[in-house]
C-alpha cells in the first residue's frame, strides 16, 4: 500500500517534488580522499550519499570519520550521490569487495524511495548486495542502515512527505527483513532532525546520530 499510495498521488507529488528540486541547493560529495582514521578495525562504507558524506563539510565529519572513531577503526568509502541500491551493486560493489572488512556498513534505500521502486526489486538488490559484502568479510560484521524517515523530514511539504514517508517506511521494514533473513544486523535510518543546508541530508550532528545508532546495534 505504501507505493500505492504514492502512485496515487503522483500528479501532486510529482509538482512539489519539481518545485523542491528548484529551490532545494544541490550539494556536491566532501572533497578529499576515501579513505581515512586510525586504528585495527578496518571498515567500509557503501552506498549513496550518505554513505559518502553528502552534507558534512569533510569526510571526516560524515559517517566514516565520526563512526571510524567510534570503532576505532581505519575507513574507506564507496558510492555516489544519487545511487539506488542497483547502482551500487552495479557500478560500485565490486570495488567495495575488494578488500576483507572487520565492519561493513551498507547505506541505501534514499533514492530508491524517491524513485518510487518497487519493494520486490529493492529487495532483491539488497540481498545481492549483502551477500558479496559477507562473503569477501565472512568474520565481519554487515551493517544494514534503513531508509530515510521521510515522513518526518519538514522540507518535505505535504501530501509529498506522506507520499515518501509511505513508500520508504515500507522499504525500511523490507530491509529489516532482508537484513534478518541474511543473517546481518539492521538499524533504523535517518531521522531528519539534524540537517544540512538543503535540508535534506544529514549535517554532521545527523551524521554522528547514525554512527551512534550503528555502534549501539553493534554492541551485545
Amino acid at each position: 500500500m505504501s507505493r500505492a499510495l504514492a502512485v496515487a498521488l503522483a500528479p501532486i507529488v510529482l509538482a512539489q517534488a519539481t518545485r523542491l528540486r528548484r529551490s532545494t541547493p544541490l550539494l556536491p560529495e566532501p572533497a578529499g580522499e576515501r579513505v581515512g582514521g586510525n586504528g585495527k578495525l578496518r571498515l567500509i562504507v557503501v552506498g549513496d550519499s550518505t554513505a559518502v558524506g553528502t552534507g558534512a563539510d569533510s569526510l571526516d565529519d560524515a559517517l566514516p570519520g565520526r563512526l571510524g572513531r567510534l570503532l576505532g577503526a581505519r575507513w574507506r568509502v564507496v558510492g555516489r550521490n544519487g545511487a539506488t541500491a542497483a547502482a551500487v551493486l552495479r557500478d560500485h560493489i565490486d570495488e567495495a569487495a575488494g578488500g576483507p572488512a572487520d565492519v561493513a556498513v551498507l547505506m541505501v534505500g534514499w533514492n530508491d524511495a524517491l524513485k518510487l521502486r518497487s519493494g520486490r526489486a529493492f529487495a532483491r538488490d539488497l540481498g545481492a548486495l549483502i551477500d558479496r559484502l559477507v562473503a569477501v568479510s565472512p568474520k565481519g560484521r554487515v551493517v544494514v542502515v534503513g531508509p530515510p524517515v521521510f515522513g518526518d523530514f519538514a522540507v518535505l511539504p505535504q501530501p509529498l512527505r506522506r507520499a515518501l514517508g509511505a513508500q520508504a517506511s515500507g522499504l525500511a521494514r523490507i530491509a529489516e527483513q532482508v537484513a534478518d533473513q541474511h543473517l546481518v544486523d539492521f538499524t533504523p535510518g535517518f531521522d531528519g532532525r539534524s540537517v544540512s543546508s538543503d535540508g535534506f541530508h544529514p549535517d554532521g550532528a545527523g551524521y554522528a546520530s547514525i554512527a551512534a545508532s550503528i555502534v549501539a546495534t553493534l554492541t551485545p
